[in-house]
């Protein structure tokens, strides 16, 4: 008989769990509170750009933050009615604000995201029919002193790592490539193996997949009780009904910690907001996707639309859109064109990127329980870590291990308090 496995989330990195695992055989079901895809996967700027990844928490920022945190149109912002519910997480976040913590953290992020290209090509030869881009990712910059650091950087990983080499670009160059851009912009950076998705149209294509294979997806099927016994879940309660599995794998992003806690499993998260607008056929003509050195913010082509997004909002898991927040990302992308961006329609959005206190994702066995595991925590590469996480997930789940290094994103690291009577 075939093992039944249960994923409790319906977003990127669930339907990517639910993809492997039916590959390797097993019956899989995905429980979905709302509609699939629908979270922080729909809106989000699909960049699969491995060369980029590194944690939020980083040298300095608690100093700029600072600077920031009143300032509604900022990278990063902190609503201060949220502040008391924060604190302990921000705390968290502080302390690994840190040199040592974040070259560690990049170095875990950057060495499995080697697989990233590989993977997502290998969906595509299994006849997932979706929006992928491979123009590479420019970076443009209004001040030389940003545009040199970044250079350094990114020299560094491909150095170390063996990424991207980058490609310095005088402003006349940027703008031979892109002549819609604004002739304040002093010089840019290209990478020409990084991609970048329609994340819409991927959950789509993996979802059709999923359905053809036999998987259930079930929306609208919001996960209230557990039922467990000893060390093993037994079954998820959806209201009344009751659904037995021998697995069982969250990936309810934000809402993670949430369910976590029913199995005393302490999983620090906040939700980071981000927000973006799409254009529908817009009057400017962009061909690569843009990040926007300076503001922070990104630009992403696709057929027939542009989507302008970025900010990091730490308010609390809402789905508010605050218009502030919109305001500013209009302001930050416009002076970086020619012509203010517009389109024949607009749609404005929010999602809430599931944030850790060190900026990595939590991948593997929850602690103490024998058939319960967890994938969530990816910030702001979801989309990008999504095919790698699913595959980890179904080697750990099928084998007990995986060919990937995931120890800095073990499942224990939160878990100095947790003791070992924690299933109840």
């Amino acid at each position: 008989m075939k093992q039944k496995v249960v994923i409790i989330g319906g977003g990127i990195i669930g339907l990517s769990c639910a993809y492997y695992l039916r590959k390797n055989g097993l019956e899989v079901t995905v429980l979905e509170k709302d509609d699939f895809a629908n979270a922080c996967s729909s809106g989000n700027q699909g960049w699969v750009c491995p060369a980029l990844h590194a944690p939020v928490p980083e040298p300095g920022l608690v100093a700029t933050s600072i600077k920031w945190l009143m300032k509604k149109d900022s990278p990063l912002y902190i609503k201060p009615s949220a502040m008391p519910q924060l604190s302990g997480w921000l705390t968290q976040f502080m302390k690994h604000c840190n040199e040592e913590d974040f070259k560690a953290g990049e170095r875990a992020l950057l060495k499995l995201s080697l697989s990233t290209l590989a993977l997502y090509d290998s969906l595509q030869a299994d006849g997932l029919e979706f929006e992928m881009h491979r123009e590479g990712m420019l970076f443009v910059f209004l001040s030389e002193s940003e545009l040199n650091h970044k250079i350094e950087k990114l020299r560094n990983n491909q150095k170390v790592y063996g990424h991207d080499t980058p490609i310095v670009l005088s402003g006349d160059e940027v703008r031979e490539l892109e002549p819609d851009l604004s002739k304040r912009i002093v010089g840019g950076i290209l990478l020409e193996n990084q991609r970048h998705v329609r994340p819409e149209s991927l959950a789509k294509a993996l979802m059709n997949k999923l359905t053809s294979l036999g998987v259930q997806l079930r929306s609208n099927t919001e996960v209230t009780g557990i039922e467990r016994q000893d060390d093993k879940i037994l079954a998820v309660m959806c209201r009344q009904e009751r659904i037995e599995a021998d697995q069982f794998v969250l990936t309810a992003g934000a809402w993670s910690g949430s369910l976590a806690k029913q199995l005393g499993y302490s999983l620090p998260m906040q939700a980071g907001k981000g927000y973006s607008i799409t254009f529908s056929n817009p009057n400017v003509n962009i061909s690569h996707p843009i990040y926007l050195g300076d503001s922070k913010a990104g630009v992403s082509p696709f057929q027939g639309a542009i989507r302008i997004g970025g900010t990091m909002e730490l308010s609390g898991i809402n789905t508010n859109l605050d218009k502030n927040r919109i305001q500013g990302i209009r302001q930050s992308v416009s002076k970086y064109l020619t012509d203010e961006l517009h389109g024949e329609s607009e749609m404005e959005w929010t999602g809430m990127r599931p944030m850790t206190p060190d900026g990595l994702p939590v991948l593997g066995k929850i602690p103490y329980w024998n058939n319960a595991f967890v994938a969530t925590g990816h910030g702001m590469v979801g989309v990008a870590m999504a095919p790698a996480s699913g595959k980890i997930m179904a080697d750990l789940i099928c084998s007990g291990e995986t060919e990937f290094d995931i120890q800095s994103f073990s499942t224990s690291r939160f878990q100095k308090e947790l003791k070992r009577n924690s299933p109840v």
